[in-house]
């Protein structure tokens, strides 16, 4: 089949389902089946069942709801707000201070709950009210609960390196590791531009000469241990080998009621809560997953995969030149639809063509990510605002200009990874 040819029906058919209203796991997969049936393959249609079958039975998958469930019982059983106020005095003597507890609660929050917009849900119910009370803000608040919020899909465990990893046949724990220190990386950069706005403009930080004790700074140590320590039980198993992903998902699981009922939360209305949340969003991702199946499926048998491949082959499109290209998609996607659906989607034409021009899949990885954390922060479809819209009640422009400068300091930490990918790549090399 001519490649102009295929993806000007791959283009239109998933624009006019998605026109239609048609729910975005079921336009991937009719595109799918669209393609097939143009492109003369349509004995392969009987096949489709077998794709379904063998990527539902994926053992790894199986990490991504036991995640989620994590992150919900510690969401749903109040967890949070004890963490956030024992962070808190970590950051008093940073130029910033609350605006930097934000982010590295956030960060730390994130290595729990594995969801960018449970982690902003989470922690802006907690710190927007404090904040305000204290006189910080509406704007850089907003901006840093954002853009703490998507390090839920950078440090691990994340649900969109699992995605990643199982669409392109990947380890999924050299993957996690590989967010740690891009995951540090982002942080530090959030917290240098805060320090930095801070310095320009002391006028936007309340002065706050409220003295910390030694006492209240153990304490606070002590508040927070609970999820550190789920922290290195998950991410040190893994980095061990002791376990695998989707074992130590179960052990997070596992830590997970153990805080709760430590905390004295573990009730019935909380467990329930926590299984229905894990349900609807596993059903979502995974009908994702499952018709981006069916889109690489067709796309192969129709030889899109392998005519794109030749196709940038042959013109010799310089490497940095791609890629430039597949930022600039990744943007312009981010604001028009959902992180998950935006890779699922054009993972099948882009990553064949990447690998053919020698970038590491471990890499690529991380720098997908960082752009699907980009499209979490940028209107109208960015999650992550729409989260911290409902909780501030401010209009989604004021979250928006808050979040903006953020969007410059994620494409900084690309840059910087692109310069020096051994900062994603060291930590997976020693496993």
């Amino acid at each position: 089949m001519d490649l102009s040819l295929a993806l000007t029906i791959f283009s239109l058919s998933l624009v006019v389902f998605l026109s239609l209203g048609v729910w975005m796991p079921a336009a991937l997969g009719m595109t799918g089946v669209v393609l097939l049936i143009v492109g003369g393959e349509t004995r392969f249609l009987e096949a489709i069942g077998s794709v379904f079958w063998s990527q539902g039975g994926n053992f790894v998958l199986i990490a991504i709801p036991l995640f989620i469930l994590m992150g919900e019982i510690i969401l749903a059983s109040g967890v949070s707000g004890h963490f956030y106020q024992s962070i808190s005095p970590w950051s008093r003597f940073i130029p910033g201070r609350l605006y930097n507890t934000n982010i590295m609660a956030s960060a730390l929050f994130a290595a729990v709950s594995g969801s960018s917009v449970a982690t902003a849900a989470a922690l802006g119910a907690v710190s927007i009210p404090e904040l305000r009370a204290r006189g910080y803000q509406d704007r850089l608040t907003f901006g840093t609960l954002a853009v703490g919020g998507t390090l839920g899909i950078l440090i691990p465990p994340s649900g969109a390196m699992i995605i990643y990893g199982s669409l392109v046949n990947e380890s999924i724990a050299k993957l996690f590791i590989a967010g740690i220190l891009p995951g540090i990386l982002i942080v530090g950069l959030c917290i240098a531009y805060i320090v930095l706005i801070t310095i320009l403009h002391p006028e936007r930080i309340p002065s706050d000469k409220e003295p910390i004790s030694l006492y209240e700074f153990l304490r606070s140590l002590g508040g927070a241990a609970p999820l550190i320590c789920l922290i290195l039980l998950v991410i040190g198993g893994l980095y061990s080998g002791f376990v695998t992903p989707t074992e130590a998902a179960a052990l997070g699981v596992l830590g997970s009621l153990v805080i709760a009922t430590l905390y004295r939360n573990l009730t019935w209305p909380v467990l329930k809560a926590a299984f229905q949340r894990t349900v609807t969003a596993t059903c979502m991702l995974m009908f994702i997953i499952l018709g981006a199946q069916v889109i690489a499926f067709a796309l192969a048998r129709v030889g899109v995969t392998r005519e794109l491949t030749d196709l940038v082959v042959e013109q010799d499109v310089g490497r940095w030149t791609m890629f430039l290209i597949v930022v600039i998609m990744y943007l312009v996607l981010g604001c028009l639809m959902d992180a998950v659906s935006m890779m699922v989607m054009t993972l099948p034409l882009i990553y064949p063509v990447l690998m053919q021009l020698g970038f590491d899949p471990i890499w690529l990885g991380v720098i997908l990510v960082l752009l699907m954390e980009i499209g979490l922060i940028t209107p109208p479809v960015g999650l992550n605002l729409f989260v911290l819209q409902g909780i501030g009640n401010k209009p989604i422009g004021e979250v928006a200009l808050g979040a903006l400068p953020f969007v410059g300091v994620l494409m900084f930490g690309i840059v910087i990874l692109c310069v020096w990918p051994e900062i994603a790549l060291w930590l997976p090399g020693h496993i």
